[in-house]
């Protein structure tokens, strides 16, 4: 009965039949990708505090960089060496790590109602903010580094040295 009512109508929406309409929402061949990716974006957005969306744009950013930095190498005659890719590998867990303890600690506080707890929680919450917003901005200055020497602009005069600059002057006087 209600097999055919709904039957009656996705054929009125212009599907042959029901099980048309299944293999039309559902597309089992890709859920042997979207269950895993969504799994692991679950998982990793649980564990950084990060939205999907924020850690999609600090991969697109942590690319850029790697990106942009083998280039200027290039440009300037400076051989790539594996020492200077494991650098980047080494400080990226240590970003990665950071984030993921200050997100922890700031998750043991969340739900309880003491006031040191409230206190904690808004602790890390700005830590986490903080760090999250000095690591980005540290990306970006490279990236910004990179794409002078890629450019050829004269450093002291680059719109992109200028932006630098006022990042760097922003981060000096957040950090004294």
């Amino acid at each position: 009965m209600i097999k055919n009512l709904l039957n009656y109508i996705v054929v009125n929406f212009g599907f042959s039949s029901l099980d048309e309409f299944y293999s039309s929402t559902i597309h089992y061949r890709l859920t042997i990708l979207t269950i895993p990716v969504s799994l692991i974006s679950s998982v990793v957005q649980m564990y950084t505090g990060l939205g999907y969306l924020t850690l999609l744009s600090f991969a697109v950013l942590v690319f850029m960089e790697f990106i942009t930095g083998i280039y200027a190498s290039k440009i300037k005659n400076v051989p790539i060496e594996s020492k200077k890719f494991s650098r980047f590998g080494l400080k990226l867990l240590v970003w990665i790590s950071l984030i993921f303890i200050i997100n922890s600690l700031k998750m043991e506080y969340k739900d309880k109602a003491d006031i040191t707890s409230l206190m904690a929680h808004g602790l890390f919450s700005w830590l986490h903010a903080s760090l999250y917003i000095y690591i980005n901005l540290e990306y970006l200055i490279s990236v910004l580094e990179n794409l002078e020497v890629i450019s050829g602009n004269d450093a002291a005069t680059s719109k992109l040295t200028l932006i630098k600059n006022k990042i760097s002057s922003f981060l000096d006087k957040l950090l004294s």
